[in-house]
């Protein structure tokens, strides 16, 4: 436990103190409360239902791919990987204290977001539910792509993550729903309702979504991953 709180603190100082890493995540939350504060009458129209959803989004496709990909990439060039595992962190606690800050990262950030969209009591748990499980995947995948050898590509999924579900909003239908097999389309999908009540259809396919990517995140890691790392530093 002492190790992971010692990788969580100095994940969660990095984040802090590195602008280019927490500059995209405060951009995507401060663009939509601007359109809320400058524009009178917005809060209670119809356009808030597809502006903070649409920046919900992207702040799940985009920052929280991006950040994710970052930590590890970061460790690796700074050597802080191979560091750790000379002292001895394991793999999985670095990986639990790395997610701990994401995750931390992500809440903070959606309750925000469900702030603007006027979410409280049932409405903003559902909200938080299937929004954090969203952030869940993309914390994965952008491990995972980090880990893997399409590393480079990372951005270029963040963006299509990021921008294809909202594209029905400007009138390519088609193309949302060839992707609504992805967590963010569905996490689309559900922010267009009440959220009264939980969607359990988008709530499936985003645990399916999980599911896929942990199976895949723990496979690239066996073969080129941490455990990768951990061996080189005890060579």
């Amino acid at each position: 436990m002492r190790k992971i709180r010692a990788v969580f603190t100095k994940q969660t100082l990095s984040f802090i103190r590195n602008p280019a890493r927490w500059g995209v995540p405060v951009a995507f939350l401060f663009i939509p409360f601007m359109f809320l504060l400058l524009v009178p009458g917005m809060l209670e129209s119809d356009e808030v239902v597809n502006i903070v959803p649409q920046f919900t989004i992207m702040f799940i496709g985009i920052s929280m791919i991006g950040s994710s990909a970052g930590f590890i990439t970061e460790d690796r060039m700074t050597m802080n990987l191979r560091f750790m595992g000379m002292a001895g962190v394991k793999p999985y606690q670095y990986l639990i204290g790395t997610s701990a800050t994401i995750l931390l990262v992500s809440l903070i950030a959606l309750i925000l977001f469900g702030l603007m969209m006027g979410h409280t009591g049932g409405a903003m748990v559902n909200f938080l539910t299937i929004s954090m499980l969203g952030a869940a995947c993309s914390m994965l995948l952008g491990i995972t792509l980090s880990l893997s050898k399409i590393a480079p590509f990372t951005p270029i999924v963040g963006l299509l993550l990021g921008v294809l579900p909202i594209m029905g909003d400007f009138n390519v239908p088609h193309l949302t729903e060839f992707f609504s097999f992805t967590f963010t389309q569905q996490i689309n999908y559900a922010m267009r309702k009440e959220l009264t009540v939980l969607p359990t259809e988008a709530f499936q396919v985003i645990a399916i979504n999980f599911v896929v990517l942990l199976a895949v995140f723990l496979l690239i890691n066996a073969r080129t991953g941490l455990d990768g790392e951990k061996r080189m530093a005890r060579g």
